[in-house]
């Protein structure tokens, strides 16, 4: 048998409860309000504060090229040794004479150094073919193990620059002139590709592109922006400063 079913009461709400929750709501709203920005604020400036070189990509496949001893190298298999990539027009060295300033001040600095070398790769391997490397070597003073000159096919060198240092301008001929980015492209031991950072203002990192002939012409138009030194010096401390920084780490467990 069914007991008679209990009418039902409408609910009496408390007004100070009501009030209660909506203040602690209210609170919570404001709360997050301030806090959400205000940690993202100090992640920034953590971030900003942090010089690590940031990583671009990495080296993973065969990259062969011909030396100026005529032997032959691979870029994929360099491991556990830091080293920096210039891609050149060796013929026209007045092109890029501050990146070869830079490139012979560095061999010198790092001369004891087994785990550090530098490899310019010529933008034109037709009009650079490999025979012709030893007598660039023996002008720009790049001396094996440390200072590989070095040139493949066209298509590939071309190819490499383009696919996997990511550089700005692919090597093209323009009105009979070879066109291309001659930036420092810098590798640490793990064949990662490195770019520095530098801190502009307290939340912000600006990526460093190693471009020293840029350097140069915003030095003569007057463009050093506050620097205590010239744009070029300034850069190639920042160089250094990352390469002293790379050479100093280990090699990651993989």
């Amino acid at each position: 048998m069914r007991m008679p079913a209990e009418p039902f009461e409408p609910a009496v709400r408390d007004p100070r409860k009501l009030r209660r929750t909506a203040l602690i709501l209210t609170a919570i709203m404001i709360l997050s309000a301030i806090g959400i920005p205000y940690a993202y604020l100090k992640l920034a400036e953590r971030q900003a504060l942090d010089d690590t070189p940031s990583v671009k990509g990495r080296i993973l496949r065969n990259f062969r090229v011909w030396r100026q001893d005529g032997s032959e190298g691979d870029l994929g298999q360099i491991d556990k040794e830091v080293y920096v990539i210039a891609p050149v027009l060796f013929s026209e060295s007045e092109r890029w004479k501050e990146t070869l300033g830079v490139l012979q001040r560095l061999s010198k600095r790092y001369a004891a150094r087994t785990d550090f070398h530098i490899v310019c790769i010529t933008v034109d391997p037709e009009g650079e073919p490999p025979e012709k490397l030893e007598e660039y070597a023996k002008e720009l003073g790049a001396e094996l193990p440390q200072w590989w000159l070095a040139a493949t096919r066209e298509e590939s060198a071309h190819k490499f620059l383009k696919n996997v240092l990511k550089m700005e301008t692919i090597p093209h001929q323009k009105d009979g002139k070879w066109v291309y980015d001659g930036s420092l492209v810098v590798i640490d031991r793990d064949r990662h590709i490195r770019q520095a950072t530098i801190q502009r203002g307290k939340y912000f990192r600006e990526n460093v592109t190693f471009d020293f002939e840029r350097a140069a012409q915003w030095d003569a138009e007057g463009r050093t922006e506050g620097l205590e030194e010239s744009n070029v010096e300034t850069l190639e401390e920042i160089l250094i400063s990352t390469i002293d920084r790379l050479l100093a780490q280990p090699v990651s467990k993989r």
